[in-house]
């Protein structure tokens, strides 16, 4: 049976439709589930350091440093969250400076999302893998605990995160929050340009985050 222009057209419409009515129950009921409910318990007297790392996406491109996801996950928490992100670097180059970061801060929790760069410049998968292994197991070593946010592949018709970070958080048993940057930029009102987020987005992802990390705080 063959199908008309119209009713082509009309089929793409309803599946772009039902996809953003998805994402959007995807990140309302995001936080329900036991995973992201993981407590990370500190003593109460003694706040915990935490330190985002990673790159454009966390330094708040799109949003504005006080737009930034870190900057409001601050503001939610009534803490201070290190902003240690830096646009356009790549995993590959970001081990270096991640240990100095880390002897510098010496933080209780890493919030880490990197690997985006990494994938636009083409580089394979399981070097990106290693190359995030690696600061999972200098943070984990430092006596930090690690919340690994992932970002999706390039050029997919769906966004979803590449599979590496679910691997990655399977094998080092780091928390792990899947999709909360691709379910955010699958909605055009939520983004600056394809690749980031706008104010609304990144307040959406430091919420998540919140609700994440709220119970052992």
């Amino acid at each position: 049976m063959k199908i008309s222009k119209l009713e082509l057209a009309v089929l793409i419409i309803a599946l772009f439709t039902g996809f953003h009515f998805y994402n959007k129950h995807q990140m309302e009921d995001l936080s329900t589930t036991e995973e992201h409910l993981t407590p990370l318990i500190f003593d109460e007297d003694n706040p915990p350091v935490i330190v985002a790392f990673g790159d454009s996406l966390t330094y708040g491109t799109g949003g504005g440093r006080d737009g930034s996801y870190p900057a409001q996950l601050s503001r939610l928490l009534g803490l201070q969250v290190i902003n240690e992100g830096v646009p356009g670097e790549t995993a590959e180059r970001a081990f270096g400076r991640f240990q100095t970061v880390l002897k510098k801060y010496k933080p209780d929790i890493v919030i880490l999302c990197e690997g985006g760069n990494d994938m636009l410049r083409a580089r394979k998968e399981e070097k990106i893998k290693r190359d995030l292994g690696r600061m999972i197991d200098a943070a984990i070593h430092s006596g930090a605990k690690v919340i690994l946010l992932g970002v999706p592949e390039p050029e997919q018709f769906f966004l979803s995160d590449a599979d590496f970070y679910r691997e990655l958080a399977d094998e080092t048993g780091v928390l792990y929050l899947p999709n909360l940057f691709s379910d955010v930029l699958s909605d055009d009102s939520l983004t600056k340009d394809p690749a980031h987020p706008n104010k609304k987005g990144y307040a959406i992802i430091a919420q998540k985050i919140y609700e994440a990390i709220r119970g052992g705080l």
